[in-house]
C-alpha cells in the first residue's frame, strides 16, 4: 500500500498518512417486483457499491448488495461495524479522503462544504484562500476513485446491463469484476482504459449533511459528547493542512502574501 502511495507527489506531501479514497458507486439491478421499491433511488433501481481505492485505481474494499435508496453514510457505518477481515479497516492516525455526502471524522477527511469543489469548477481560476486550495488539491486525489468506477463500468459492461441472474449472484459479478480490474491494473498498469481520467462519473455526490456534529456514530463506543470532539479534532486537522497548504502556496505564487478572500 505504501509504495503505491509514495507515487503520487501530491498525496506524500499534503496528504501523508492518507490510505486512500472512498466512494459509493450504483450498480443496475433486477430484483423481484417485491423488492423494486426497496432498491429504487435517485439512479434507478439499483445495488449502492462502497469503495476504496488507492490513487493509482487499485480497489482496496469493496462492499456490495446495499439498496440503491440508501445513504452512502448509512453505508459506511456498515462496513465499519462489520468485524474483519469483511469489515472496512481504519488504522490509527490514518484516512481516507471523501466526499461531502459523509462527515469528516475519525479516519475520513472530507471537504470544506460551501466552496468550489470538482475540478471542473476550479477550471481557469486560481485558488482564493486555503479552503479552496485544500478543496482543489482534494478533488484531485478524489477524483481517481470516481475515474475508477467509470473505467470498471466501461470495461465491464455487464455492471450496466441489468443481468437476469438472482441478486445474490448480482452482487458476486460486481465483487468478480473489481477483483479483475485489479489483477488488469497490476499486470498491465499501461491498459489504455486503466489510464484514462475522464470516466469520472457519480460527479454529482450525494446530499451533504448540514450539520454533521449531531451525527450518531453507531459503531463507536462513545457518546455523543465524545464523538462530537472527535468529530472536532479531525475538522482542526483538516484546517491545519489547508492552512499549511495555503502559506506554501503563496510563497511560491503570491510573494509570501497570505490574505484571503
Amino acid at each position: 500500500m505504501m509504495v503505491i502511495i509514495l507515487m503520487n507527489k501530491v498525496l506524500i506531501i499534503w496528504f501523508k498518512d492518507c490510505i486512500g479514497m472512498i466512494d459509493g458507486t450504483h450498480v443496475d439491478a433486477m430484483l423481484p417486483i417485491n423488492l423494486v421499491a426497496r432498491f429504487r433511488g435517485r439512479k434507478g433501481v439499483t445495488q449502492n457499491v462502497l469503495a476504496a481505492c488507492t490513487p493509482n485505481k487499485l480497489f482496496t474494499y469493496i462492499l456490495a448488495g446495499w439498496e440503491g435508496s440508501a445513504n452512502d453514510y448509512r453505508i459506511l457505518q456498515d462496513a465499519l461495524s462489520r468485524p474483519q477481515p469483511h469489515g472496512l479497516r481504519v488504522y490509527d492516525g490514518k484516512y481516507y479522503l471523501c466526499d461531502a455526502g459523509y462527515p469528516t471524522m475519525p479516519g475520513f477527511i472530507s471537504p470544506y462544504r460551501g466552496v468550489r469543489y470538482h475540478l471542473k469548477e476550479h477550471s481557469g481560476k486560481t485558488p482564493k484562500n486555503r479552503r479552496e486550495l485544500f478543496n482543489l488539491r482534494h478533488s484531485s486525489l478524489r477524483s481517481k476513485i470516481e475515474s475508477a468506477f467509470g473505467t470498471l463500468k466501461n470495461r465491464f459492461k455487464i455492471l450496466c446491463a441489468k443481468p437476469h441472474y438472482p441478486f445474490p449472484i448480482q452482487v458476486d459479478i460486481v465483487l468478480a469484476c473489481t477483483i479483475l480490474h485489479n489483477f488488469i491494473a497490476t499486470v498491465d498498469p499501461r491498459d489504455e482504459l486503466l489510464n484514462v481520467d475522464e470516466f469520472n462519473e457519480d460527479i454529482d455526490g450525494e446530499v451533504a449533511f448540514e450539520n454533521d456534529t449531531n451525527l450518531v456514530d453507531f459503531t463507536q463506543n462513545q457518546s455523543q459528547r465524545e464523538q462530537t470532539k472527535s468529530r472536532n479534532e479531525w475538522k482542526t486537522l483538516r484546517d491545519n493542512i489547508a492552512w499549511a497548504m495555503w502559506v506554501d502556496y503563496c510563497d511560491k505564487y503570491n510573494h509570501g502574501v497570505t490574505t484571503e478572500t
